[in-house]
């Protein structure tokens, strides 16, 4: 005897529900079984592990207690190897099979996300992807709580408690209006650049990347006109509002209104940024999570750039 608590996978499953779900009677309902049997497992199960996993609240449906919240992100990891597990059993062909909930930087999405379902759709028919569009502080959230197994983003603002594994590592470049006397070179430098606005992708990592670049370079960052859409910024800068700085090769410089952009080469000394596969270190990755990173590396001869 190990002493450990002999609770069942359908605790778990009960459990999880009951989180996601906020009241026990939406969680029985989704699992198709009835609001006391769901109660009772569960009830047996804070009894095995001894401790309270919820706070019922009279009316108001549950929530987690300091107890409940670890172990759901665990639950989480258990089931999907169950779930693996599963699907390696059910073929001996080395089918994939189930779900993979992943998450991608939102800018990363239109590059890396679409060739690689493509892909996937051929080799792996049965094998469903669900991705969130987030920023790494809400997807490095999900991977902590279990609801995402990897995340794609660049390698900024990790901590110890997460894994990096590199896909590339891209050199930014600049992008000016067509009209721009600088549109008719295939290279500048910062301080040619700066003459100009900066037109700036103001979300967490691109913003960041961006002004500690320019910081290295120049002794102050030129005036900044802001925006959280990567079309947008595109369009800021053909309409001549001032340059960008990005990593993403885009396949046209046309933007979405009909103006036109000029990528630029950097001539300065600058480094480059790397986009990668973020997981969690306490969890192994099922096969499913393994099949769609070696997808990724099989797409391509460089992955797409990303800004």
């Amino acid at each position: 005897m190990t002493g450990r608590p002999a609770f069942s996978l359908v605790q778990l499953e009960y459990f999880v529900a009951a989180a996601e779900a906020g009241t026990m009677s939406l969680a029985a309902e989704r699992l198709h079984t009835t609001q006391s049997a769901l109660s009772s497992a569960i009830i047996r199960l804070e009894r095995q592990l001894g401790c309270q996993l919820f706070v019922r609240h009279h009316a108001r449906g549950i929530s987690l207690t300091s107890a409940g919240r670890p172990l759901l992100a665990s639950a989480r990891a258990v089931l999907r190897q169950v779930d693996d597990l599963v699907g390696d059993s059910r073929t001996l062909q080395e089918e994939i099979s189930g779900t993979l909930d992943i998450g991608c930087f939102v800018t990363l999405v239109p590059f890396l996300i679409p060739p690689a379902l493509r892909r996937l759709r051929e080799q792996h028919p049965e094998l469903t992807v669900r991705v969130q569009e987030a920023d790494t502080g809400q997807l490095f959230d999900s991977l902590r709580e279990g609801l995402s197994e990897l995340v794609l983003c660049y390698d900024i603002g990790l901590s110890d408690d997460l894994e990096f594994e590199p896909l590339a590592e891209l050199r930014p470049y600049a992008l000016v209006s067509a009209d721009d006397p600088l549109a008719s070179a295939d290279s500048a430098t910062l301080a040619e650049l700066a003459r100009r606005p900066l037109v700036l992708l103001d979300l967490v990592e691109p913003g960041q990347f961006v002004r500690n670049l320019l910081g290295e370079v120049l002794p102050g960052i030129p005036g900044i006109v802001p925006t959280t859409s990567f079309e947008g910024m595109r369009a800021l800068v053909a309409a001549g509002m001032g340059f960008t700085i990005l990593n993403q090769r885009v396949a046209t410089q046309v933007t979405y209104d009909g103006g036109q952009v000029h990528p630029l080469e950097i001539e300065d000394d600058i480094p480059s940024i790397r986009i990668g596969v973020v997981t969690a270190r306490a969890n192994r990755p099922t096969r499913r999570a393994q099949t769609f990173v070696e997808t990724l590396r099989g797409l391509r001869q460089g992955p797409p750039s990303g800004p």
